[in-house]
C-alpha cells in the first residue's frame, strides 16, 4: 500500500480528531490532522470518561497516562437542591471495574487533551498541523484532495478519506449534508472551576454531584488532580434573550446564575461566591441524519452527532466513534479495499448506538428537570430502586468495548 494510500485526511484536532488519528495508526495507516487553532488550548470545562470509552484509550497504550490526570470518583451523588440531602448514592470506583472491567473517571478536558496530543505528536504516523483548515474537498476516484487554508495560502493534501470531526458546526456536514443544521437546545450550561482550597470542610471532594431541580440540574466534581471542583448548571434561557449565534458564549455574572437558581440549598449557592470565571454557552445538538458517510468522507464525533450533556456521553461516543472507524478503515478491514464502502459500513455499525445514547440523554433531561409533584415520586423511586439497579441499567452503555 503507498504512503498516499494509507493517509487519512483529519479534519479538527480536537478529543475525535485526536482519537480517530491515533486509531487510524494503531490500525496502520496515517493521518494528516488539520487543527485551525494555532495551539491547543489550556481552557474548558471538565467531562467523563465512562468505561466504554476507557477501553478505546487503553488499548491505545493511554490507560495509565490518563488515570495520572483523572479522577476516579467513589459514586455519584443524587442530590435534592431544595434540601441539600442525598436522594441516592450510585457506586463507581471499585464497582465500575469489577462490573465492567475498567474505571469510570472524570477529566479536564484540556488534560486529556494534552495526553491525545502528546501521544500524536510522538506517533510517526501522524502529523498534526495547527493553524490551518481543511476549506473543502474533492471527491474523486483515487480518493480525496483536501483544500487547507492556513498562514494566508491555501495548500492541497491528498488522502484514501478525509473525517470530519470539525466539532458542532462542522464545515464538512453544513457542505456535504442536508438539513443538518445544529439545533439550539433553548438550554444555556454556565460552566465554574473554583479551587478546593476555597472550600468549607464539609464540601464533597470526592464524588460526582448530580443536583436535581424543576426546568435545571446541576453537576459538580474534581478535576485537574482534585485541586479545582468543577461546576456546571444547565438552566433555561430566558424568553428575553435572542436565539445564539453559532459562536456566542460570554461570561457570566454570578449574580445572575444566582438569579436562576434561585431557591436552591444555600451550601450550594455559596459555591457562586467564590471568585472565579463563571461562562455561559448555549446548547446545541445535531439533528439525527440518514447517513453519516459520503463517498470517501465521513463524520465523527459532534460533527455527526452532537447531543446535549445529559448522559454524560459526548466525548465517549467521539472516541467510541474513532475506533469502529478506524476498524473499518484498517488494511485488513472489510471490505477490503473499497473506502467509501469501508466507511458506510462504520455509520451503519455506529448510528444505532449513537441515536440511542441521545435518546438516554433526551429522557434524562425530562427526568433531572420534572417539577412536583412528579419530582417528588421520582425522588422516591430512585430511593426504592438504589445505586447498584441504577448504575446496572447502564450496562448496555458501559460494557461497549471495541
Amino acid at each position: 500500500m503507498s504512503e498516499k494510500s494509507r493517509t487519512v485526511i483529519v479534519a479538527g484536532g480536537g478529543i475525535a480528531g485526536l482519537s480517530a488519528a491515533l486509531c487510524l495508526a494503531e490500525n496502520g495507516l496515517r493521518a494528516d490532522v488539520f487543527e485551525q487553532a494555532p495551539a491547543f488550548e489550556s481552557v474548558g470545562a471538565g467531562l467523563q470518561i465512562s468505561p466504554n470509552a476507557f477501553h478505546v484509550l487503553e488499548r491505545l497504550g493511554l490507560g495509565r497516562a490518563i488515570k495520572t490526570v483523572a479522577t476516579a470518583p467513589p459514586a455519584i451523588r443524587v442530590m435534592s437542591v431544595r434540601s441539600g440531602r442525598q436522594i441516592v448514592n450510585i457506586p463507581l470506583g471499585a464497582a465500575a471495574i469489577e462490573r465492567y472491567g475498567a474505571p469510570y473517571l472524570i477529566v479536564h478536558r484540556a488534560d486529556l487533551q494534552e495526553v491525545l496530543s502528546s501521544a500524536a505528536s510522538d506517533n510517526p504516523d501522524v502529523t498534526l498541523h495547527m493553524g490551518q483548515r481543511v476549506d473543502d474537498v474533492a471527491l474523486h476516484a483515487n480518493g480525496v484532495t483536501g483544500l487547507v487554508y492556513g498562514k494566508e495560502r491555501v495548500n492541497e493534501y491528498s488522502g484514501m478519506a478525509l473525517i470530519g470531526a470539525d466539532g458542532v458546526w462542522s464545515r464538512m456536514r453544513t457542505m456535504y449534508f442536508d438539513n443538518s443544521e445544529a439545533q439550539f437546545s433553548g438550554l444555556a450550561a454556565w460552566r465554574g472551576l473554583v479551587p478546593m482550597d476555597a472550600l468549607p470542610a464539609w464540601q464533597d471532594r470526592e464524588n460526582v454531584q448530580l443536583w436535581l431541580a424543576s426546568n435545571a440540574h446541576a453537576v459538580s466534581y474534581p478535576v485537574r488532580q482534585g485541586r479545582y471542583l468543577n461546576f456546571v448548571a444547565i438552566t433555561r434561557m430566558g424568553a428575553q434573550e435572542d436565539k445564539p449565534k453559532q459562536s456566542w458564549v460570554e461570561d457570566g455574572a454570578p449574580g445572575e446564575l444566582a438569579r436562576e437558581l434561585s431557591g436552591w440549598n444555600k451550601g450550594l449557592l455559596e459555591l457562586l461566591q467564590h471568585r472565579t470565571r463563571w461562562t455561559k454557552w448555549p446548547l446545541f445538538a445535531v439533528p439525527r441524519m440518514a447517513s453519516w458517510n459520503f463517498g470517501a468522507m465521513a463524520l465523527i464525533g459532534d460533527a455527526a452527532h452532537a447531543m446535549l450533556p445529559f448522559a454524560a456521553q459526548g466525548a465517549a461516543m467521539a472516541i467510541e466513534d474513532a475506533a469502529v472507524l478506524a476498524n473499518c478503515l484498517a488494511p485488513n478491514g472489510a471490505p477490503a479495499g473499497d473506502t467509501a464502502a469501508a466507511l458506510k459500513q462504520y455509520s451503519q455499525q455506529r448510528m444505532k448506538r449513537v441515536q440511542r445514547a441521545a435518546r438516554l440523554a433526551q429522557q434524562n433531561r425530562s427526568i433531572y428537570h420534572m417539577q412536583p409533584p412528579l419530582s417528588m415520586a421520582r425522588n422516591i423511586a430512585m430511593g426504592v430502586l438504589g445505586g447498584r439497579r441504577l448504575l446496572a441499567r447502564q450496562d448496555w452503555l458501559y460494557n461497549w468495548t471495541p
